[in-house]
C-alpha cells in the first residue's frame, strides 16, 4: 500500500515471525517516576545541503514533518557547524565554516544549515545543540577537515572559535543551548579525499577541548546558558575504554546550567552530560554495564544516547548490527523503536536524581538520506522495497539525482512513522513512569505530564496480544494511534476497562507500535 504525504511518498511493508508468545500482558503503572526527558531529536548532517536547493514548498513541508506536532515533533534538533570541507569528496558532507581567521568569520557561510536551523527555532524546538565533527582546516594538524587531529596547545583558540558561533547566532535568536565539541574523537574519517569530516582528539587532549570550550564560553558570559557535552564516542566500549584517563580532570569543576530555559541553581561540573553513540549496537548486558559503571565512577552524571544508524534485522532485534542496506519496512523500523527502548527503559538514561533532575535526548542519525539505493522514477517500488545497496540511515529520503531529473519528492519510511509515536510523546518534563508486572517487556512504557498518562507499546510478535494496564490514580481513556504494516499513525479507538474491573485493555496490534493516552482524572 501506498501512502501520498504532501511532495513524498510513504510506505509499506514486510511482517516477519518472531517467537514470543503471544496473549494478554498484566501490567501495572508505577506511581513513581524514573527519569524526566529532555525529548527527542535528530541531526541536521548533511541533508540540509541538498534540502536547500529544493523548492520552498517541499523545505517547508519537511520543517513541519520535522519539527511541528503534525509531523514528528522532534524536541531537540541538532546543527553541524561546518569545518569548511577540505579534503572531503562527498560535497553533501562537507559543510561551510564560518571560520576566516582567528576572530574574523564570514556569517554568510552555510546558509544551508542555518535555514533549517531557523526552522527548528521557528517551530518551536526547544533544545537545540550544536555539534563539531571537525575544526576549521587551519586548526587540525593536517590543515584539512578530516584525516587529522585536535592540535595540542589550541585549545582556547578552538575553544574561542565555538564561543563565537554560539554566541553570534545566539544573538541572532538561535537559543543554542548545549554544544558538543568533538563529535566521534576516535576517528578522523581518512584517508584522503575522506568521505566526511572528522578530528581525531586522543583521550589525553580531551580535558583541554573541554577546558577551552568552558573557558571561552566563560568570557562571552555563557558558562550558565550553554552546556558541555563529551565525548560522544561511536560506541560504549570506545566511551568506557577511555573515560576514566580524562574525564575526571574535568568533570569536577564546578558550574550552573540553563536547562530549557529554566535556571537550575544546582552545582552541576563543567561537563553537562556524558554523550554517547551506540554504533556498536550493545547487547542489553553490555548497555547496563556501560551506564552502571558511569554512576559508579561519576555519581548522578547523566549518561545521554545521541546518534544511532544503520542496521538491517528484524523487529524483535536479532540480526542488528552496523550494515548498509536499505530497509523500509515496518520489521526494520521497529527494530530501531527497540533501540529507543533499550536506552529509555532498560538503560533508563539518565538516572532519575530528584535534584536537580537529570535530562535525556535520543536522536537518530540524520533524519533525512539521499541514500535510497534505487532510483524512484525508474522503479514504482524503490521507496517501498528493502534493497542491498542503500543504507537505513534517515527516516525521509529523496532523489539523489534531483539535481538532474528535479524530482523533490519526500519519501517516507515507517521509521518515521515508528519515531513519531516517540517525538509526540515524549516530550520535555514528561516523566518514565515504570511497568511492572512479570511479563512485563522492555518495548512498552508509560510516560506522564501532570494531566496525563501516554503508554507506548510495541507488539514486534506475529500475533496480535492485549495489554491489561493498571493506574496508581484515576484516569479516563482519551485516544490511541497506531503505525503497522498497513496503518501510519492512524487514530484508534481508545482504550477499554470492562464495567467488573479495575485494569484497562490496551490492544496491540502483530508488527506495530501503538500509542495509548489516558487523562489523569476519572471518567
Amino acid at each position: 500500500m501506498v501512502f501520498v504525504h504532501k511532495g513524498g511518498i510513504a510506505l509499506v511493508a514486510a511482517s516477519l515471525c518472531i517467537l514470543f508468545p503471544p496473549g494478554v500482558i498484566t501490567a501495572a503503572v508505577s506511581a513513581t517516576p524514573a527519569q524526566t526527558f529532555l525529548g527527542v531529536g535528530g541531526s541536521g548532517a548533511w541533508w540540509p545541503h541538498d534540502l536547500f536547493n529544493f523548492p520552498d514548498s517541499v523545505r517547508q513541508n519537511l520543517s513541519s514533518l520535522l519539527f511541528s506536532q503534525a509531523g514528528l515533533g522532534l524536541s531537540n534538533y541538532r546543527y553541524n557547524i561546518g569545518g569548511g570541507g577540505v579534503n572531503v569528496s562527498n560535497p553533501v558532507r562537507a559543510p561551510e565554516t564560518f571560520y576566516v581567521s582567528p576572530g574574523v568569520y564570514n556569517w554568510s557561510a552555510d546558509p544551508q544549515g542555518i535555514y533549517f536551523l531557523q526552522q527548528a527555532a521557528a517551530h518551536g524546538v526547544p533544545s537545540l545543540t550544536a555539534f563539531v565533527n571537525s575544526a576549521p582546516a587551519a586548526m587540525t594538524s593536517g590543515h584539512a577537515s578530516c584525516n587529522g587531529a585536535f592540535v595540542n596547545g589550541t585549545g582556547l583558540e578552538y575553544g574561542t572559535y565555538i564561543a563565537d558561533v554560539i554566541s553570534h547566532w545566539r544573538a541572532a535568536g538561535l537559543m543554542i543551548g548545549f554544544i558538543s565539541p568533538m563529535n566521534e574523537p576516535d576517528n578522523n574519517f581518512g584517508p584522503s579525499p575522506c568521505g566526511q569530516e572528522g578530528m581525531m582528539v586522543s583521550a589525553n587532549q580531551r580535558a583541554e577541548v573541554i577546558n577551552g570550550v568552558y573557558s571561552a564560553l566563560q568570557t562571552k558570559g555563557l558558562q550558565n546558558t550553554v552546556g558541555i557535552l563529551a565525548d560522544e564516542s561511536s560506541s560504549l566500549s570506545l566511551a568506557t575504554s577511555v573515560i576514566t584517563t580524562w574525564l575526571p580532570s574535568v568533570i569536577d569543576k564546578a558550574r550552573m546550567l540553563l536547562v530549557l530555559h529554566l535556571l537550575q541553581f544546582s552545582i552541576l561540573s563543567q561537563v553537562a552530560a556524558l554523550v554517547h553513540h551506540t554504533y556498536d549496537f550493545p547487547t542489553d548486558a553490555s548497555y547496563l554495564s556501560y551506564v552502571n559503571n558511569v554512576q559508579m565512577l561519576f555519581p548522578g552524571k547523566a549518561t545521554w544516547m545521541s546518534e544511532i544508524c544503520c542496521s538491517l534485522g528484524s523487529a524483535n532485534g536479532a540480526g542488528r548490527g552496523w550494515s548498509g542496506g536499505y530497509d523500509p519496512t515496518i520489521g526494520n523500523a521497529l527494530m530501531f523503536a527497540g533501540l529507543v527502548f533499550q536506552s529509555f527503559v532498560l538503560a533508563g538514561e539518565p538516572h532519575y536524581d530528584a535534584s536537580p533532575p537529570n535530562y535525556l535526548g535520543y536522536r537518530f542519525w540524520t533524519l533525512v538520506s539521499n541514500q535510497l539505493g534505487c532510483s524512484p522514477l525508474t522503479s514504482a517500488t524503490c521507496a517501498t522495497t528493502p534493497n542491498d545497496n542503500g543504507w537505513t540511515d534517515g527516516m525521509i529520503y529523496y532523489d539523489p539525482s534531483y539535481a538532474t531529473n528535479k524530482n523533490f519528492n519526500l519519501y517516507l519510511t515507517k521509521h518515521f512513522w515508528t519515531y513519531k509515536h516517540f517525538g509526540n510523546f515524549v516530550k520535555p518534563g514528561t516523566q518514565r513512569r515504570p511497568l511492572t508486572g512479570s511479563d512485563v517487556q522492555q518495548w512498552m512504557m508509560a510516560v506522564s505530564t501532570p494531566m496525563t498518562y501516554s503508554v507506548l507499546a510495541m507488539n514486534p510478535n506475529a500475533t496480535d496480544s492485549t495489554l491489561s494496564l493498571t493506574f496508581p490514580d484515576a484516569v479516563c481513556a482519551l485516544s490511541a494511534f497506531r503505525t503497522s504494516a498497513t496503518e501510519d499513525f492512524v487514530t484508534m479507538g481508545a482504550a477499554t476497562r470492562p464495567a467488573t474491573g479495575a485494569a484497562w485493555l490496551l490492544p496491540l496490534k502483530a508488527m506495530s507500535l501503538t500509542t495509548f493516552t489516558f487523562d489523569r482524572g476519572a471518567c
